[in-house]
C-alpha cells in the first residue's frame, strides 16, 4: 500500500520539479534588457550606426531612393518609430537617401516651344513654368532663356521665358 502512494507522490515532485526548473531556464535565457529606439532620420548612415550601437541595437539597410529634401547618404526613414520599445541587439530598418534626381539639361534656346517640350520629355523633364514676353527680333513661341542653363544639373523644375513676337 505505501507503494502506491510513493509512486504517485515521485510522480508529482519530478513533474514539479521539471516545471520550475523549466520555467527558471526560459526566465534565464529569455531575459534580456529592452532599449528605446532612437530617432535616426536625417542623420548619415555612419552617425545612425554609432546611435544604435550604444544602444546594442544594429542597422539594416532596407534600400536607397531619391529625395530632394534629404541629402546623400542619410536616412530618410526607419521601419521601427522612434520611442519604440525593442529588446538589444534588434536590426533597426533604415531607408537612405540618394539626394536630389540629378539630370542634364539640354539646350533648348532657338527651338519651337513644341521641339523644346520633345527634347525635354525624351529626358523625363517636364516644363513647370514658361513666361511669355515680347521681343521685336525673335520670332513668336520661340525659346529666348530657360533655367536651368545647359548641362547644369536640373531638379524638379525647368523653365522656359519664350517670345511672344513683336507687340503689338
Amino acid at each position: 500500500m505505501k507503494r502506491f502512494i510513493k509512486i504517485p507522490l515521485y510522480i508529482v515532485l519530478v513533474t514539479v520539479f521539471g516545471i520550475i526548473t523549466g520555467h527558471i531556464t526560459f526566465t534565464l535565457l529569455t531575459h534580456s534588457k529592452t532599449v528605446t529606439v532612437p530617432d535616426l532620420k536625417g542623420k548619415s548612415m555612419v552617425d545612425a550606426n554609432a546611435i544604435l550601437k550604444k544602444n546594442n541595437l544594429y542597422i539594416r539597410l532596407e534600400g536607397e531612393e531619391y529625395d530632394i529634401n534629404i541629402p546623400q547618404g542619410h536616412v530618410m526613414w526607419q521601419h521601427l518609430p522612434p520611442g519604440s520599445v525593442v529588446k538589444e541587439g534588434r536590426e533597426i530598418g533604415v531607408m537612405i537617401s540618394k539626394g536630389a534626381k540629378i539630370r542634364y539639361v539640354p539646350d533648348v534656346v532657338g527651338h519651337t516651344v513644341d521641339e523644346a517640350e520633345a527634347l525635354l520629355r525624351d529626358r523625363g523633364i517636364k516644363i513647370t513654368k514658361t513666361i511669355y514676353v515680347s521681343h521685336p527680333k525673335i520670332p513668336k513661341n520661340t525659346v529666348i532663356a530657360q533655367r536651368p542653363e545647359t548641362h547644369e544639373k536640373a531638379a524638379d523644375y525647368f523653365n522656359i521665358i519664350v517670345s511672344a513676337g513683336i507687340k503689338e
